[in-house]
């Protein structure tokens, strides 16, 4: 089942920031907030995307119709200003619009088909990004408070090589103005389903000092429906399962947000900022479990419904230094961040048996999580003498994960006692410690960017309630190599290699045996190894006036990758457990397309064919599975009049395959419109999956284990909004985007 897990109210918290902080931290190709102007100027902080010259190639700056976007030699950055889903949506749906992004009916996000995706905010890793609660949080959070997202598909050296698919970087609205003084806004929209979010975002520029807060409400809600079969068989039985499902989640969170960023003097920058949030949620839902012989007799008939209440709590606190040295791009920042989060969640379950007949019987679970990180961070930058650019850093990274689960049955709700062979306490300790060496200089047209990273990563997993103990330790150097030739003014060419790594996590590698219900059981596997991959990468772009056009070939190896598998463990019950393939593979051709067709219409035209090959064969599902896969997306801006903006999207994904089956491919199409009332009013409205077609279709064919699992949610929905802007000072958009040349002119102010 799928709750909501208050850990959400971290990622939360952090979404709605509007950080002054993080113009001292932000990574590469993500400009800082510039600081408003003191009496005696301090240096800006430089944008460490687009480089000066002549020490770095120049961002390709790029006019988009929708989704304003720039290109520089490592990283494409997607302005989702434009986007009306994300007005009024979660960040999920503003990923749909996004190249190279999927996601599917339950939030989860893939990068050209791989699942192994490292998310970050403003550059910055995140709790609940890396757990089993992303997929929820990415739902659930709106998307008004991302400006850009930045898409790594080879990450250079400054990075962790974690997840082999590459970065997903969600950089957050920093609040910039044009003058000092106080200015903010506040918004309210209201969907179906009974869903709301709103807030309100204020900011205040001095000549030394900035300070900014933010608060925010936010209710979400979602319907499941899912349908499945499977057949299993084995020497001497044949299983027919069928299941039906129904479940309905409702969740309420709430943040505060404070900020404060001072210059020392002209080169020295203090920024803080602290977070709180609170969120809560309620989860039911429905269960319908049959199991037949080979035959097609009735062998047993289970239901089973559940009631859950979880909520927790999150705080996170920063702080960073920032100094500025003589000449340009000259500096040092320093940064210790820490944060904690906690989720706990009761569940009331009644299982009946009606076939053969049993007495009920009633569980009650109770579960706390709660995990942990202290980090610190360097990154130092400086220009060389031969007209390249240097860039050094050191990250230390230590988390804890605490996870109890306390599991007790009986015949009455009331006399449930606890079950000890269902109730586990494990503790995950990772600890990573990292250090860069990044080179990029100019060769005429061409623009080398070159770095090596080593890591040295341990973790340790105790079994508290069986007193198992293991360790692993993975120390490696991971390469990173970008290459960008200028053709013409107009084009150019790039090419990229880099080797990233996998590493387990504490839900991989669990060794319990985890009771779902009577037919499903979950158990990690701890002696997974970590999965490397090798991506290599060759583009041509070409800009001109309002068009914009990309092609890239792409190809990506990986050994020992981490997949699910389900195990059948008779009498009609599967594990789900994790292990690892031989190898895969996988390479393919995408493509962009911004073009700008009459003065008030603007097509957004994006597609991937793709190849993918797995080898399952060591896990004894026969040899080789490959398959070729089609998807891509369809945008129209239409500018009605000067006020009124439509737009209409379609969405399609492709086939991808398994280690034992396949999913089908999806399709939606979703509306937006947005009237600006007047200079501070505007109000949007937005559909979303209009035609009720999206779901997710899972096929199993593989030895002894076949058949279908289809899962449908309340995708289809209503979103009404409006936004107010107070203040006399207007935002300043990151000048690197032109939101003139779309036929919507660009987003609504912050």
């Amino acid at each position: 089942m799928n709750t909501v897990p208050a850990g959400v109210g971290l990622l939360g918290a952090l979404l709605a920031t509007s950080t002054a902080c993080a113009q001292a931290t932000t990574p590469a190709g993500s400009p800082p907030a510039p600081a408003p102007a003191p009496a005696t100027s301090p240096p800006p902080a430089p944008s460490t995307s687009t480089p000066a010259a002549p020490t770095t190639v120049q961002a390709v700056e790029v006019r988009a119709v929708d989704t304003p976007m720039k290109s520089s030699i490592d990283r494409r950055s997607y302005s989702i200003e434009g986007d009306l889903q994300a007005t009024t949506g979660s960040i999920a749906d503003a990923l749909k619009r996004v190249p190279s992004v999927e996601v599917d009916i339950e939030g989860n996000i893939k990068l050209r088909g791989d699942s192994s995706v490292t998310i970050l905010i403003d550059g910055k890793p995140s709790g609940v990004m890396t757990g089993p609660g992303r997929a929820d949080a990415l739902q659930q959070l709106p998307a008004d408070q991302i400006e850009r997202v930045e898409v790594l598909t080879n990450p250079g050296a400054q990075y962790s090589p974690e997840g082999s698919a590459g970065i997903i970087n969600l950089v957050t609205k920093k609040g910039r103005r044009a003058g000092a003084g106080a200015s903010g806004s506040v918004r309210f929209n209201l969907g179906t389903e009974d869903r709301y979010n709103g807030g309100i975002n204020w900011a205040y520029n001095g000549r030394a000092l900035s300070l900014s807060a933010n608060a925010g409400l936010w209710r979400s809600g979602n319907r499941f429906d899912s349908t499945g079969d499977r057949t299993l068989s084995s020497p001497g039985e044949v299983f027919l399962r069928l299941q039906t499902t129904s479940a309905e989640s409702r969740g309420l969170g709430g943040n505060l947000r404070l900020a404060a960023d001072y210059d020392l003097d002209p080169r020295n920058r203090i920024s803080g900022e602290a977070n709180a949030f609170v969120f809560g949620s309620t989860f039911g839902s429905d269960y319908r479990f049959e199991n037949l012989d080979g035959a097609g007799a009735l062998l047993n008939l289970t239901e089973r419904r559940t009631a859950s209440d979880a909520d927790g709590t999150s705080t996170s606190a920063s702080l960073s230094w920032r100094r500025e040295f003589t000449g340009d791009d000259h500096n040092l920042t320093l940064r210790v961040e820490r944060d904690r989060w906690v989720w706990g969640t009761i569940s009331d379950d009644r299982l009946d048996t009606l076939a053969p007949p049993d007495p009920t019987q009633f569980e009650d679970s109770d579960s706390r999580y709660v995990s942990s990180n202290l980090g610190v961070k360097g990154d130092y930058s400086r220009p060389m003498p031969t007209t390249g650019r240097l860039k050094a850093g050191f990250d230390f990274q230590k988390s804890r994960e605490d996870s109890d689960v306390l599991l007790s049955t009986g015949p009455a709700a009331d006399s449930t006692v606890l079950d000890p062979t269902r109730s586990h306490r494990l503790l995950f300790d990772e600890t990573v410690l990292s250090g860069y060496l990044t080179y990029e200089r100019p060769f005429g047209d061409l623009t080398v960017l070159g770095g090596l990273r080593f890591e040295s990563a341990t973790d340790d997993i105790n079994l508290l309630t069986t007193g198992l103990k293991t360790s692993h330790g993975y120390d490696r150097v991971y390469p990173s190599l970008h290459l960008d030739y200028r053709l013409s003014d107009t084009s150019r060419l790039k090419a990229s290699y880099g080797l990233r790594i996998r590493r387990p996590g504490a839900y991989d590698l669990d060794p319990w045996l985890v009771y779902i219900d009577a037919f499903n059981y979950r158990q990690g596997n701890p002696d997974l190894e970590p999965s490397e991959t090798r991506s290599w990468e060759a583009s041509w772009e070409y800009r001109k006036g309002g068009n914009y056009y990309l092609a890239t070939g792409f190809w990506r190896q990986t050994d020992g990758e981490v997949t699910d598998v389900l195990v059948d463990l008779g009498g009609g019950v599967l594990l789900t457990t994790k292990a690892n393939l031989a190898e895969s593979r996988s390479g393919g051709l995408e493509f962009v397309i911004n073009r700008k067709l009459t003065s008030t219409l603007g097509l957004n035209l994006t597609g991937t064919a793709q190849w993918s090959q797995i080898d399952a064969a060591s896990l004894g599902f026969g040899g080789d599975r490959s398959t070729w896969s089609l998807g891509g997306r369809a945008s129209f801006d239409w500018q009605v009049t000067p006020v009124d903006l439509l737009q209409v999207n379609a969405v399609a994904t492709g086939k991808r395959i398994t280690p034992q089956g396949f999913t089908e491919p999806t399709y939606s199409v979703n509306l937006g419109y947005r009237r600006k009332l007047d200079d501070r009013w505007f109000l949007t409205v937005t559909a979303t999956d209009i035609f009720d077609s999206l779901e997710s279709r899972t096929v199993t064919d593989s030895p002894g284990l076949s058949g279908t699992y289809v899962r449908r949610g309340s995708t289809r929905g209503l979103f009404v909004g409006l936004r107010y802007r107070f203040g006399a000072a207007k935002p300043q958009r990151d000048p690197a985007f032109d939101y003139s040349a779309g036929s919507g002119g660009g987003g609504p102010p912050n």
